[in-house]
């Protein structure tokens, strides 16, 4: 049996410790292996002078090893502090971050990435183009971890809608929580005429409230039928609110005080249509860990699991 890998992209920022124990706790829940990998380029050696000024070649080798040095023991200092719980494997790459650490995503298989989002009130509107870029191109799910989030995942939020890809996303958000936690499933409905009545106001007809509480009962048994393939021991609660799924994803991440919120967009094509708006938001939003990934992502880790 293939064993599974997590990817932890280290920057040795403030917010690397809350990254480092969501992996931990996520590894420990799928047996899986750590696999911490920095990139960055070397910087380059820089001097302010009147006149050009030649510096020879060993000089650079030297600083360039001395910076590669540095960062080996740094990046073995952090493995160190995982390794009495963890089988940890550590990859230095000389690139940027986002080609980097899609390169060793692929390279080596791994089954999850959880990496930070450097972010928190403006910043998050700034989210950077590496958590943006890598949740785009990975070939795996992508955890954004949060610095507000709680270490244990006892309450995670699932936006689903009846598709066959709500299936592999409640089977991850499963995967992830905690054997006494829950899952809270979470499908949104706006009817077709909902934004007309935004605009001029309540019709107040017993036909207009006939069918939103018709079309509510409807999704409410299809989001049943969504989660009969489910084991009989899963433990989850549906919901189905009307609104924007964003918002109300968002809304009800923020009710029930959630650890983590799993979304996800159908297939490669629309990814990025999809995460420029109801992933996106959330990501950008979202007080809380985010896991986003797209069908053959969510598909793939469901048969790993």
């Amino acid at each position: 049996m293939t064993t599974k890998k997590v990817l932890v992209p280290v920057d040795f920022s403030p917010q690397q410790d809350v990254v480092l124990q969501q992996a931990s706790v996520i590894s420990k829940r799928l047996g899986a292996e750590i696999v911490l990998v920095h990139c960055a380029a070397p910087p380059e050696l820089s001097l302010v002078a009147v006149e050009p000024v030649y510096i020879p070649s060993t000089v650079m080798e030297r600083f360039t090893l001395d910076h590669s040095a540095a960062v080996a023991k740094k990046m073995n200092e952090v493995a160190q502090v995982l390794r009495p719980e963890h089988t940890v494997e550590v990859v230095i790459k000389a690139t940027g971050a986002v080609r980097g650490i899609l390169a060793v995503a692929d390279e080596m298989d791994c089954d999850y990435i959880v990496m930070g989002s450097h972010g928190a009130g403006l910043d998050r509107f700034l989210l950077g183009s590496v958590a943006e870029s890598v949740t785009r191109g990975a070939t795996c799910p992508v955890i954004v971890a949060r610095s507000e989030s709680a270490s244990q995942f006892k309450r995670v939020v699932v936006g689903v809608d009846f598709s066959s890809f709500s299936l592999p996303l409640v089977q991850l958000a499963q995967a992830l929580t905690l054997d006494e936690g829950e899952s809270h499933l979470v499908h949104t409905w706006q009817p077709p005429h909902l934004d007309t009545a935004h605009i001029f106001g309540d019709p107040g007809h017993d036909s207009f409230i006939g069918t939103i509480n018709d079309g509510l009962k409807l999704h409410v048994l299809e989001l049943q039928k969504c989660v009969s393939e489910l084991p009989a021991d899963a433990r989850f609660k549906l919901h189905v609110e009307m609104g924007r799924p964003a918002a109300s994803l968002l809304a009800m991440v923020e009710s029930l005080d959630a650890d983590a919120i799993v979304v996800g967009a159908h297939d490669s094509d629309r990814i990025e249509n999809f995460l420029g708006t109801v992933s996106d938001r959330i990501l950008r939003h979202a007080g809380t860990t985010v896991l986003l990934t797209e069908q053959a992502r969510a598909k793939r880790a469901g048969e790993k699991s």
